[in-house]
Parts: structure tokens; C-alpha cells; sequence
């Protein structure tokens, strides 16, 4: 009799498909794809399954159980993107990795938008183009330092491109101007704002790094769209390392 596939090994088998990394829902259409997992024709909640499998197998979230510690996640908990530990050697130190590559090749295959538009989203990813031309053109300098040099300010997605549609990776409502450290800082999670626009240091920054680098009462003063507190809010909640 053949065996019947677990869930583990599933999931497992669908990273391995996807090179070692994926979105929960890239991960589900492949275990859904190659439909050795019973109950996704029995249980309308085997999704749920999933995510509670990989979850038990991560040592980093509230539900490890002390099970073997088989996925990591890749940008940290909140988005949804997890990765093998056996795999994920062979993805770091690079500029790109598999889940942007896919994400790059989805918009280039997007027939509903035309090349100028898929060429801006494209650039958009790394802060060039149209999205950086125009966040310049609204803040003029570093938002946090007021450094004007262009050549040094890197225009900065609010919420992830990784995880913004197509419209929120060229609105200029979810984007910052910062300086390189800044910058950093942002995209790590480990500086954020409020509903103010008063700058929320991470608890995993230290002290003396924190006055080293100068954070203490930064508040920007800018109008602020109902976009652009959705896109903050969400950096907050998702990205942030309170």
C-alpha cells in the first residue's frame, strides 16, 4: 500500500521546488499542485495545517514545540515568506534571492501593464526610477537628517515591494527618503513611527547605539496621507522589532 504524505514532508518537498524559500501561498499552490497531501481534498482548513506544521518546526516562533528546527523565516515573522535551513546557505550574501526573482518575473510576464510600467516596478525594487525621481521631488533631503546630496539619499519602501501590489510599489505615499543609515535602520525593522511621525526605537538596539547614531527625539514633520499612515501601520505591525 502506498504511504500516505505527511505534512512535514510536503512542505518540505514544495520549499525544495520553490529553491529553498517561498510565500506561504507559493508553498500551498505547490502542495496543491502535486496533490499527494489528502486532505486538501478533505479538510478546507489544511491550509491552516500547513502553517502550523512549519511553524512547530521553527524555533523562533510561540508554537515551537522543541520538534526538529527544519525552516527559518526569511524576513521574520509577520510576512509570511519561510525558507529551509538546509537550503538557505546557498541564498545568502546575494543581491537577489529566489522569492524576488519570481516576484521580478511575474511583473516582467504581466500582460495587463505595459513594458514602461513593468520596467518602473522593476527599478522600483531598488529604490531607482520614477519612485526614488519622485519621492525626491516631495522631500528634497533626508527626511530624518536633512541631507540634500542625491547622490547618498535612497528612496525606501514603506511597506516591503517584496509585499506591496503593483500601485503601492510606485506610490510615493509608501516610500521615505533617508540616509544610508537610516535607511538600514528602516528596512530592518529596527527603527519605525508612530501615528505622529515620532520615531519608535527597536528594544534590540542598544543604548549606547542608539545615542551614537543620535535617535533620541527625531520627528518628522510632514503631512501625512490616509496611504501613507496604512502603509506605516503596517510597517509597525509587520516589520518592526518592537
Amino acid at each position: 500500500m502506498k504511504q500516505r504524505a505527511k505534512y512535514l514532508d510536503v512542505i518540505i518537498d514544495a520549499l525544495k521546488a520553490l529553491n529553498g524559500m517561498g510565500s506561504l501561498k507559493e508553498i500551498n499552490n505547490i502542495i496543491e499542485q502535486q496533490g499527494r497531501l489528502r486532505s486538501i481534498y478533505t479538510n478546507i482548513n489544511w491550509k491552516d495545517n500547513v502553517r502550523a506544521v512549519i511553524q512547530r518546526h521553527c524555533n523562533i516562533t510561540r508554537s515551537y514545540d522543541g520538534a526538529e528546527n527544519i525552516f527559518y523565516s526569511v524576513y521574520g515573522l509577520g510576512e509570511g515568506y519561510w525558507g529551509l535551513i538546509s537550503m538557505k546557505e546557498q541564498n545568502e550574501g546575494k543581491d537577489s534571492n529566489p522569492i524576488i526573482e519570481r516576484q521580478i518575473e511575474s511583473v516582467r510576464n504581466n500582460s495587463n501593464i505595459d513594458s514602461t510600467q513593468r520596467e518602473m516596478i522593476i527599478r522600483a525594487r531598488v529604490g531607482q526610477g520614477s519612485f526614488r525621481d519622485k519621492l525626491i521631488d516631495k522631500y528634497k533631503c533626508c527626511m530624518i537628517t536633512g541631507i540634500n546630496d542625491p547622490r547618498i539619499l535612497i528612496a525606501s519602501h514603506i511597506k516591503p515591494w517584496r509585499s506591496s501590489n503593483n500601485y503601492e510599489r510606485l506610490s510615493v505615499e509608501n516610500g521615505l527618503l533617508l540616509s544610508p543609515l537610516y535607511d538600514k535602520l528602516f528596512d530592518i525593522g529596527l527603527i519605525t513611527f508612530d501615528e505622529k511621525m515620532t520615531l519608535i526605537v527597536s528594544s534590540e538596539l542598544s543604548e549606547n547605539n542608539q545615542r551614537k547614531i543620535q535617535l533620541s527625539g527625531v520627528q518628522l514633520n510632514i503631512d501625512t496621507s490616509f496611504e501613507f499612515k496604512t502603509n506605516m501601520e503596517y510597517h509597525r505591525d509587520v516589520i518592526f522589532k518592537a
